[in-house]
């Protein structure tokens, strides 16, 4: 399946900064940080104290300047009154000497008081959170009118940020000027998922319908209309060379669109917003088809037996050693109606045209576009959080993905993802950047395909491959079948050695029998897999020599 090569259209421009969002530019990155470690903590791929120390390193060098910068330049009344009243009512209490002429804070205190110093400053965090989401949800009200739903769902989104942030002032103890940044950070959440950035909350698990739900019903009205063509259109064969949008940008323009300048939130979808987000989806893609006649070579193989007698041919019976089974390759021209069906994104330049974007509509989609949140479009595209685990435990069945269909079958990774969850082992492996794809797993990488049709049917094309992941290029197939168990081993160890990635068929050679696996390494006398299937890794302990039939290998670019 051949790609097509668009031209970025989108001219470059000098961005003008705005002072009155400038408070939110020094914030959003630390609020975005501060979201995907607590993401990670909470669904515990991240040790709470490890985050807790990381988080102290990430904003202690910024604390002081911060300190002041949101005292002098707060954006709102509100944020300013939190920020006096930690400084003046909670600060100064937990360093102002006692009666008795000591300070909480000492080089002499003792274990007892040390403790009491902690709680203290965890009772002050807590009352702090509680004023974050108490500012969240006036905030909310205040932009949604009420909406129940959305008041539900901030706080949710809020939650998880806060179990990090109390982490992080219980690991301060009396914590200072570091601990003030990290309140005025929760204080600003409810801004956060009231503004433009609640688009990167849109798939959270309270909403009541989830933005990564609504892509993939989309995805299927596409695959629903490229269905109805093929069944229009007379054909021997159909071609599908996609183009589609990005999601990060048809959910860039329909988040700008929705929120017309912040005067709507957009981390809920209403059955209004559900309509929005699908015209703009079929305004940024097109579907076009034709159908040729086309002239092919095909390959036929025909497998042959040749009996050697010696002496009297006659009076000979043939034994197993006397029969040589061999194959003969003959090539013909054969002519086929191929039916082709293009896919073509519309530039996120014509949208902002057709939608009257203004200037500060045209800001905000140009701060939602910087690549600095990629890992947040992940959680509103693919509805995940954090990291997926060390590679050697990426299983087809059993695994959060599981359950993901595969191209526009209803078969899944866990009924026939094993050829797909290797070769996203061996993406990983091979270390290649992952474009736009975050968290990387063999979930995320089949949604990546799905949007550019990766699958004839639930067979995985390798072409499409190196669409989602450009350095990861497919090179050809090796087949293994009828050598012996010697030529195999050295056949997978030549090109293991010489820097390719494989992947390798172990069971059978018809479709109801087959099996793959990502090759780990090779040793003297082994070869050693990361298997979906299994937790065994010496791979012909595993399955029988005989039947490792194929292999497909590809190339790193880094």
């Amino acid at each position: 399946m051949s790609d097509i090569k668009t031209k970025d259209l989108k001219p470059k421009s000098v961005k003008v900064l705005d002072k009155a969002t400038a408070w939110t530019e020094r914030v959003k990155d630390p609020i975005v940080y501060a979201n995907e470690k607590s993401k990670d903590a909470v669904s515990g791929d991240v040790n709470i104290v490890d985050y807790g120390s990381d988080k102290i390193k990430y904003v202690s060098n910024r604390a002081k300047d911060e300190s002041i910068y949101a005292a002098k330049k707060g954006v709102t009344k509100t944020k300013d009154v939190a920020i006096k009243k930690y400084q003046k009512k909670k600060l100064a209490k937990a360093t102002k000497t006692d009666k008795v002429g000591k300070t909480i804070k000492t080089s002499k205190n003792t274990a007892k008081k040390a403790e009491k110093a902690t709680k203290e400053v965890v009772k002050l965090s807590k009352q702090m959170a509680e004023q974050g989401k108490k500012l969240a949800i006036k905030a909310t009200k205040a932009t949604v009118k009420g909406t129940k739903a959305a008041i539900k769902a901030t706080i949710s989104a809020i939650k998880a940020i806060i179990v990090g942030v109390k982490s992080l002032v219980a690991m301060l103890a009396a914590g200072g000027a570091v601990a003030m940044v990290a309140i005025v950070i929760i204080c600003l959440i409810g801004l956060l998922v009231t503004s433009i950035f609640g688009i990167f909350f849109s798939s959270d698990s309270s909403n009541q319908v989830k933005m990564s739900d609504c892509i993939v019903e989309l995805n299927t009205k596409m695959d629903g209309k490229i269905a109805d063509i093929e069944r229009r259109e007379i054909h021997d064969e159909v071609v599908i060379e996609s183009n589609q949008a990005p999601w990060k940008d048809i959910l860039a323009v329909y988040a700008t669109r929705v929120s017309n300048g912040n005067t709507e939130e957009v981390m809920t979808i209403t059955p209004e917003k559900k309509k929005i987000l699908e015209e703009v989806f079929w305004d940024m893609n097109t579907i076009t088809y034709e159908t040729k006649v086309e002239k092919y070579k095909a390959k036929t193989i025909d497998s042959r037996v040749h009996v050697e007698l010696s002496g009297n041919s006659h009076y000979q019976r043939p034994t197993a050693s006397n029969i040589k089974h061999y194959d003969v390759e003959t090539e013909t021209e054969v002519e086929k109606r191929v039916l082709h069906i293009y896919i073509n994104a519309v530039s996120t330049d014509t949208l902002k045209t057709k939608y009257n974007f203004n200037a500060t509509q045209l800001k905000q989609f140009e701060e939602l576009s910087s690549d600095k949140y990629t890992t947040m479009w992940a959680s509103a595209i693919y509805g995940v959080y954090g990291s997926s685990g060390e590679i050697s435990t990426w299983k087809q069945k059993g695994r959060e993905w599981s359950n993901i269909r595969i191209g526009n079958t209803s078969k899944t990774i866990g009924d026939v993802g094993c050829l797909v969850t290797s070769v996203s082992i061996l993406i990983k492996k091979s270390g290649v950047p992952t474009k736009d794809i975050y968290p990387f797993n063999p979930g995320t990488f089949v949604t990546a395909l799905n949007n550019v049709y990766g699958f004839d049917g639930a067979n995985l094309q390798y072409g499409p491959i190196s669409k989602v992941v450009p350095g990861f290029v497919y090179q050809d197939r090796v087949i293994l079948r009828d050598k012996s168990k010697s030529e195999k081993f050295a056949t997978i160890k030549k090109y293991y050695e010489n820097g390719y990635y494989l992947a390798i068929e172990v069971v059978g050679a018809t479709e109801t029998e087959q099996h793959w696996v990502a090759l780990d390494y090779v040793t003297d006398n082994k070869i050693i897999m990361l298997d979906p299937g299994s937790e065994a890794t010496d791979m012909w302990n595993q399955y029988d020599w005989n039947k490792t039939t194929q292999f497909v290998y590809f190339k790193a670019i880094k």
